[in-house]
């Protein structure tokens, strides 16, 4: 059996205390993933102080058998000025170390650009290559703490409204880049990096590989499909969010999504509202969607590690955030009947 975890706000104790309180009652093992804000957490000296002290607390009251800390969100400024930032990993690779945690959650980008503005990297080859490089160079700051690469998918802002997202040309780590990926870590011979997937971001990805594949010409001035290339389109005829997994990972960040399906892919009417509502749609409840989790554990294995990462109900808080627990119990029981 995989083992479960849930997410958390760092600067946030009584999020912390809820879930590891939770997760003991259930008589599961204490793994958190830590959600990072930036300047309410590992960017400010104040605050990191602050950050210290909640997981000094949470090990004093609770058996916390293992840290995961993520990377904050990426700021808009910084990311469509410069091709990655490097310092945010370096400040969580930081703070990891000094609370030993066991690994650090970093996203695969590399020159961004917000909505219709030109782009900033020629091809997908050189954004590649400088990412991989980047890589390396984190994996050194690291030594052996593990780093965990996540897919971006479309990288959708507030509002959620289709008309405010960052886009770039490694918004979605396609199978084949997955792949493409991993042989870089083996000729570098990184054992301490892994590629892992979100499978709501890996369902932004698929619904616009798919209507982009189903109608090329309604997509093609699109800047939402800008990054799918025609050698992406070559690769595959259809996507599933679940072709993102296999059971190589180690890690999976898990909540629901809206699958587009074929026909609403080729439907040369496809509203603006469900399409939009397929490319922002993440964190759902499993079961407030329709990705088929029974058929996940055949993709992602018997093995590694299940993160819950899933927002409240309407009715519930970050705190008492029902949803991501009774997300839990769903996919347990899901892998308990495999």
């Amino acid at each position: 059996m995989p083992t479960f975890a849930l997410k958390a706000a760092l600067a946030d104790f009584d999020q912390l205390a809820a879930r590891a309180a939770y997760l003991t009652s259930a008589g599961r093992p204490v793994r958190l993933e830590l959600h990072t804000f930036g300047q309410r957490d590992v960017d400010n000296t104040a605050a990191l102080q602050g950050a210290h002290l909640n997981i000094r607390r949470l090990k004093a009251e609770f058996p916390v058998e293992s840290l995961v800390v993520h990377v904050p969100p990426q700021s808009v400024p910084v990311v469509t000025r410069t091709d990655f930032d490097t310092g945010q990993c370096q400040r969580s690779i930081a703070f990891a170390v000094e609370i030993g945690a066991n690994a650090v959650v970093m996203h695969r980008y590399f020159g961004m650009v917000f909505a219709d503005a030109p782009a900033r990297a020629r091809n997908r080859e050189e954004a590649t290559s400088g990412f991989e490089a980047i890589v390396l160079d984190l994996a050194r700051f690291a030594g052996d703490l593990r780093l965990l690469v996540e897919n971006v998918g479309h990288y959708s802002l507030l509002p959620r409204d289709g008309l405010s997202y960052l886009t770039g040309p490694l918004d979605h780590f396609f199978p084949w880049e997955i792949a493409h990926f991993r042989d870089f870590l083996a000729r570098e011979n990184l054992t301490t990096v892994e590629p892992f997937v979100d499978v709501a971001h890996a369902t932004l990805s698929a619904n616009l590989f798919n209507r982009r594949r189903r109608q090329p010409r309604r997509t093609a001035d699109d800047p939402r499909f800008a990054w799918i290339t025609d050698d992406d389109l070559d690769h595959a005829d259809r996507l599933h969010p679940f072709d993102f997994v296999d059971s190589g990972m180690p890690y999976l960040h898990v909540s629901d999504a809206l699958q587009l399906d074929e026909a609403a892919c080729r439907d040369p009417g496809l509203d603006e509202k469900t399409l939009t509502a397929s490319i922002v749609s993440e964190g759902l409840e499993l079961g407030a969607g329709n990705l088929p989790f029974p058929a996940l554990p055949e993709r992602f294995g018997m093995s590694g590690e299940l993160v819950l990462e899933v927002e409240p109900a309407s009715s519930e808080t970050h705190v008492g955030n029902g949803a991501q627990l009774r997300s839990l119990e769903t996919l347990a029981q899901i892998y308990e009947a495999a």
